[in-house]
């Protein structure tokens, strides 16, 4: 069949495109290439009807343009990262339950651990599917939802436990959720935030730094001096790769400078004051971190370590078992290096850091940008999780309620985990479809009712 008529062959290779959230934009994408090539056939001195016939003739079959046009465009499937999830969390599993075995002689996690694992690869499945631009529009909403949800749930729902209100209850569900691993929602959120605010200037630092204290506050409230300074770190992290990428049009070396040598003051300057005016145990602490006084988690972990083998079990398992001070899943490598040895615990961590850093090189080299932002956003939290999880394990930090994903157990930690992996896994399924024009054009659909 030939076609004669423009539109009419954009409608038939419109048809041939199954993701509609691709159809418009390559359309018009071919649509001027179409333009530009009548252009020069007018140019020629051909009439606009012969221009148009001549230009359509040259595209070729509409059909077969649009199939190939499909195969780009559209959705990947993403059953192997799912798999692969499932996978390091039944790995994860195994390693818990014989630790837990081999240190207690129970089993007591079993049944909770299934039930959050199901619940928790069935939202990773759900958010994968959601086209995660559509969380990224609407971010600067969700951030301020999120933080009215928090904080009337540790109003109303809060439950104290030795003297900080880090649990939620829900009544009618009868679990209690994790108010402090719910305050990394918030990343993926800001990474999408700073997206909006592209080639503003010095004010988009500005608003950069104030959309971090959401979640700063509510971890600061609850309080957890920990969570607040993995969320600082995460969003100062964001923040640089930004600057760095150039989108602000600001100087790269002055502000990143600032940003990172303000953190080195003002973190100067919470040590002076608690130092000065502080409580006996913040300063005790302080120290025990600045390495000034040791304290029993720290000898005790020196115990453990120098009994431990490069392979296998050594001395240092005694010492786990005799050590109730450290019973919880939160020291988990504690025991796979007493149980399993150096190498073997060395190994699950590498493995651990490698998949981040795959998922890294994978957001960073996203053409949409929005996607590359909300991507480094969920690395970032695993990153740094990863990083306070490894040094309070070695005695680097003192104890603090640790997380590390995969190797933790916790019904919330696995949503968490799993919602920021199902960004993770969106971002790479509709990494071919173009989405960044989208509010644009929506922005300017409203902008035209209000015209006419």
């Amino acid at each position: 069949m030939s076609y004669r008529k423009k539109e009419e062959y954009l409608k038939v290779l419109e048809e041939q495109i199954r993701c509609k959230k691709a159809r418009s934009q390559v359309v018009e994408e071919i649509r001027g290439h179409m333009e530009e090539q009548e252009a020069f056939y007018l140019s020629e001195g051909l009439t606009q009807e012969e221009a148009e016939e001549e230009t359509v003739k040259e595209m070729g079959d509409p059909v077969e343009a649009g199939a190939a046009l499909d195969l780009v465009h559209r959705p990947r499937m993403t059953w192997g990262f799912i798999g692969l999830t499932g996978a390091l969390y039944i790995a994860g599993f195994a390693v818990l339950k014989l630790l837990q075995q081999n240190f207690s002689g129970t089993d007591f996690i079993t049944g909770d651990y299934v039930k959050w694992l199901v619940i928790g690869l069935v939202i990773l499945i759900g958010v994968c599917y959601v086209d995660y631009s559509q969380i990224g529009y609407w971010a600067k909403e969700f951030t301020a939802g999120l933080f009215i949800l928090l904080l009337l749930g540790k109003v109303f729902c809060g439950v104290q436990v030795n003297g900080s209100m880090q649990w939620i209850l829900l009544p009618v569900l009868g679990v209690s959720v994790n108010m402090r691993l719910l305050c990394f929602l918030f990343v993926p959120l800001y990474g999408a935030v700073l997206y909006h605010y592209q080639g503003q200037g010095y004010k988009a630092i500005g608003k950069g730094v104030l959309w971090m204290f959401p979640a700063l506050f509510i971890a600061i409230r609850m309080p957890s001096v920990f969570t607040s300074l993995e969320l600082f770190l995460i969003f100062l992290i964001i923040l640089s790769f930004a600057v760095w990428q150039g989108w602000f049009a600001v100087s790269k070396v002055r502000v990143l400078g600032t940003l990172w040598g303000g953190t080195a003051l003002l973190m100067g300057a919470v040590f002076l004051r608690v130092f000065l005016f502080g409580a006996d145990y913040h300063r005790q602490r302080l120290q025990v971190i600045l390495g000034q006084e040791e304290s029993y988690y720290r000898s005790t972990l020196r115990k453990i370590y120098s009994g431990c083998q490069m392979f296998g079990s050594g001395e240092g398992v005694q010492s786990v078992e005799g050590i109730r001070a450290l019973e919880g899943m939160e020291f988990g490598l504690v025991y796979i290096t007493a149980y399993f040895g150096i190498v073997v615990a060395a190994a699950i961590m590498c493995v651990l850091i490698g998949l981040v850093f795959y998922f890294i090189g994978m957001s960073a080299g996203q053409k949409n940008r929005m996607g590359m932002m909300m991507g480094i956003g969920c690395c970032s939290v695993f990153l740094v999780q990863i990083l306070f999880y490894v040094l309070g394990n070695v005695g680097i930090l003192p104890f603090a309620n640790m997380y590390c994903p995969f190797l933790t157990y916790g019904g919330t930690g696995i949503l968490v985990t799993n919602v920021l992996l199902g960004i993770l896994i969106s971002i790479y399924r509709y990494q071919d479809v173009p989405l960044e024009m989208k509010k644009r054009r929506f922005k300017l659909e409203l902008s035209m009712k209000r015209v006419y």
